[in-house]
């Protein structure tokens, strides 16, 4: 009786095991839970890469030790995510774009004297930072086509000549955007950029090199330039390349 008893009860089991494995298992999250520890990780993250900055006497070099022990920390949360069968994909990509980051992070040389732009604005660096907010930016797409609002850390680059231009000439350095993005001044103005507070060291450098802030790291610190000639002058932060902005000078 027992032999027959497994006989009835063995294929209902296989059958229980093959179906657990197409579902992705008991780790696969839902669509929701899955968006919503992306974002929960976002957050934490954010946290601990404005620690790593907040420091305003360490050097670029060890700056980057730290920054480096932060990725391979976002590599391990991310890591322990099981996403959805139709995002596994996606999720690997951005796995994969992490794990390249900290391995060009680890082969840019960063020694006492080195500035924030020779470790962290390489060209190799910025397109490692590009390849990762690709990937975050795709998962994000995913979430808004379900209609679930979350917030996993892409970070969309806004052309600021499709803005309406401000009538200031001041511009807040703040979560990784230029504050206004766009604006207006006339020749002979001063315009002026500040760091603001809880950020990464950032840069302000005309696309043609008419200015150039270097580096900007103190709450506060900032730079002027006086425009003398008419004309529309973008700037990228050399840091964060995808941080864009735009200055028009009128007479």
């Amino acid at each position: 009786m027992r032999v027959a008893r497994l006989l009835l009860v063995f294929p209902l089991l296989f059958a229980l095991m093959l179906a657990l494995a197409a579902c992705g298992g008991d780790d696969a999250l839902s669509d929701e839970e899955y968006f919503q520890k992306m974002d929960e990780i976002d957050k934490d993250l954010d946290a601990r890469f404005d620690e790593v900055f907040s420091s305003e006497e360490e050097s670029a070099a060890e700056v980057k030790d730290k920054f480096a022990q932060t990725i391979d920390y976002a590599r391990e949360q991310y890591g322990g995510v099981t996403p959805p069968s139709d995002l596994e994909d996606e999720h690997n990509e951005l796995l994969d774009a992490i794990d390249n980051y900290g391995e060009t992070l680890d082969a840019t040389e960063a020694g006492a004297d080195a500035s924030f732009e020779e470790v962290f604005g390489t060209e190799e660096v910025s397109a490692a930072e590009e390849r990762i907010n690709n990937a975050f930016c795709t998962i994000q797409d995913a979430a808004d086509e379900k209609n679930i609002e979350v917030d996993v850390g892409c970070e969309r680059q806004v052309d600021p000549a499709t803005l309406p231009a401000e009538e200031t000439n001041a511009v807040l350095i703040q979560d990784f955007d230029f504050d206004p993005p766009h604006i207006q001044v006339a020749v002979g103005d001063t315009v002026t950029w500040t760091q603001g507070t809880a950020e990464e060291p950032h840069t302000a450098a005309a696309d043609d090199g008419t200015f150039d802030s270097g580096t900007l790291t103190d709450e506060g610190e900032t730079f002027p330039f006086t425009f003398e000639e008419a004309g529309e002058y973008s700037y990228i932060c050399e840091i964060h390349p995808e941080m864009v902005g735009l200055v028009t000078v009128t007479e």
